[in-house]
């Protein structure tokens, strides 16, 4: 089976969230117009593709990190185990992993077992939308919108992946990539 992955080159992203505002776009995800909602003091809205900022190091040589996050469309999904109605697919052409959102029930079991908060709760609809890896445009030849529209040439995928990440180099704090096998390669 073919698999597509994202590689993420870590000295590349500069934080300008243009994949993230791509995404949003491309999507038309929640929230389409302001005001933003908020609860418990964090804005509520769906967002397929974020970036994180990750800080370390002290003075005079502190070193921040930016990485671009999204469903990773593991070769083992944790969401696709986790959902108890059949509703999250892997796809055998290419290891896309999309939602049915006719069969979504909106549980968040599948929230609650990804490691890596790929799947998103849309408070509007009351199913949980993730990253489509932009299906619709690869099925039309296209790059995804996040990867066309990184500025600095840090995001990009590949149609190949192989199972075996043991040379990844992950980021702090990202989840084992032994529970679920992401389809991401991380360089340095």
């Amino acid at each position: 089976m073919a698999q597509l992955g994202w590689t993420i080159d870590l000295t590349r992203c500069v934080g300008c969230h243009a994949c993230s505002v791509a995404c949003k776009s491309e999507n038309n995800t929640a929230p389409l117009l302001p005001p933003v909602s908020v609860r418990n003091g964090k804005a509520v809205a769906v967002n397929y593709r974020r970036v994180l900022n990750s800080e370390s190091g002290t003075y005079p040589s502190p070193v921040r990190t930016f990485v671009t996050m999204a469903c990773h469309h593991c070769f083992e999904p944790a969401c696709l185990k986790a959902c108890p109605v059949d509703a999250i697919s892997k796809r055998s052409s290419d290891g896309i992993v999309l939602i049915d959102y006719d069969e979504c029930i909106g549980c968040k079991y599948c929230l609650w077992a990804c490691p890596y908060g790929a799947p998103q709760f849309n408070e509007t609809t009351g199913k949980v939308e993730k990253c489509t890896f932009c299906v619709h445009r690869i099925d039309a030849g296209l790059a995804p919108a996040c990867v066309t529209t990184c500025t600095g040439k840090a995001l990009n995928y590949e149609s190949d992946f192989d199972e075996d990440l043991s040379g990844a180099a992950a980021p702090d704090g990202f989840a084992s990539a032994s529970y679920t096998l992401p389809a991401v390669r991380f360089s340095t």
